[in-house]
């Protein structure tokens, strides 16, 4: 098929598009020295619920959560409601972990932050920030005691050599090592680089030099960051793969070699399809194909949707909030509704770094929880109808 390079157009005018965050909520954080409050026991009870883990279904099942934490989770007639606790009837609803949107922009925002903590998507990855990212730092760590918002784990400001793909330029091993430590110092979670040669009829873009990616993820490694890789092209993939990234930002629309879908399952390496984007810039069907290939071959896929602040590109489906058409996406592609829950809570939890702490529903876990009304197995429509979202052992959201 034709390459598609138009996919950049995306990101380019993102950079023109950044909004200025909302102002904070009234209610204070707690402050430096002081105790937290008490979280009450809730215990969730009549639900079926769905661990996140791929495990079969548990109905009439009990969650129960203490001090913010996930301290029970099975059937009624084995978890034992402790007294006092606050009791959620979830009848005819369904309990699942709180859903991850592992590629998100525009993520720096109280607006959008508590967008999708109220959908119950409880935890976004920023892959690319413009402007400072010193500021946008700043911002995350003002939102990190409410709640209310969404968890924001960060990427930083995507890498590339001088007049490539990006927006953190290095031109050399030197300069490569330099800029992870300087993002590694502001506070990110992860780095991303590209490799991508042209878009939108440019080509001949620059792209690092094998040296380069090994010194990148390298460095970045070292201190303790994982990384993260844009790229849309099979030949990219097969590179990155090679060069030991943590994790592909995107699926790719081109020939994919069954070689390279054989090295994505062995080094387990998981994949963030961003079906959307695809879909916008009309390499919906290839791109779909070869995410179905992946699924049935057991590649490791996450739940992202490319999520940008862009009204004017003429495109609905980059939503804030439950990434619906990127869910029905994935459906389309092959992937079974279980597959998709765990794409978008296990998998996603794990190419965010947290997959000890969130994305199964567990004992030991913190406590976000997404219920929505129905059986999202059987109608995935349900999962846009929340009905309570628990984030860190508060309900943020309830009927």
């Amino acid at each position: 098929m034709k390459p598609l390079h138009a996919l950049m157009i995306l990101a380019l005018l993102l950079a023109g598009c950044t909004s200025s965050p909302t102002p904070e909520p009234t209610a204070p954080p707690t402050s430096a020295g002081s105790s937290m409050p008490t979280l009450p026991t809730i215990a969730l009870v009549h639900g079926r619920l769905i661990d996140g883990a791929g495990s079969s279904p548990i109905d009439d099942a009990v969650l129960l959560i203490q001090g913010g934490t996930i301290v029970a989770a099975g059937p009624a007639s084995a978890v034992a409601i402790p007294h006092g606790a606050r009791v959620l009837d979830a009848s005819g609803a369904t309990i699942l972990p709180g859903f991850i949107n592992a590629h998100v922009h525009d993520a720096y925002s109280a607006e959008r932050l508590r967008a999708w903590a109220q959908a119950g998507v409880t935890t976004v990855r920023d892959e690319g920030s413009h402007g400072s990212l010193s500021e946008a730092l700043d911002l995350r760590r003002s939102l990190s005691s409410y709640p209310q918002y969404a968890r924001l784990v960060s990427a930083g400001a995507m890498l590339s050599p001088t007049g490539g793909y990006g927006d953190l330029h290095a031109d050399s091993v030197a300069e490569v090592r330099q800029r992870v430590d300087e993002e590694a110092a502001l506070g990110v979670e992860a780095v991303k680089f590209s490799l991508e040669t042209g878009y939108a009829g440019v080509s001949g873009l620059p792209v690092f030099t094998p040296e380069e990616v090994a010194a990148l993820v390298d460095e970045a490694h070292a201190k303790g960051l994982r990384v993260s890789v844009h790229v849309t092209q099979a030949a990219f993939l097969k590179q990155a793969v090679e060069a030991g990234v943590d994790d592909i930002a995107h699926a790719v629309y081109d020939y994919l070699p069954d070689e390279t879908i054989r090295e994505l399952v062995q080094r387990k390496i998981p994949l963030v399809p961003t079906l959307t984007v695809f879909a916008a810039y009309g390499a919906l069907e290839s791109t779909s194909a070869n995410v179905g290939l992946m699924a049935q071959d057991g590649v490791t896929l996450a739940l992202g949707n490319d999520y940008t602040f862009v009204p004017q590109a003429g495109f609905p489906h980059f939503e804030l909030g439950m990434p619906m058409y990127e869910i029905n996406a994935l459906h389309d592609a092959g992937l079974t509704p279980m597959q998709i829950i765990q794409a978008a809570t296990a998998n996603s939890a794990l190419v965010c770094g947290l997959d000890s702490r969130l994305g199964k529903l567990q004992p030991g876990r913190q406590a976000d929880v997404l219920v929505v009304r129905g059986d999202p197995l059987s109608d995935l429509g349900t999962l846009a109808q929340p009905v309570w979202v628990i984030h860190d052992g508060v309900i943020i959201r309830q009927p």
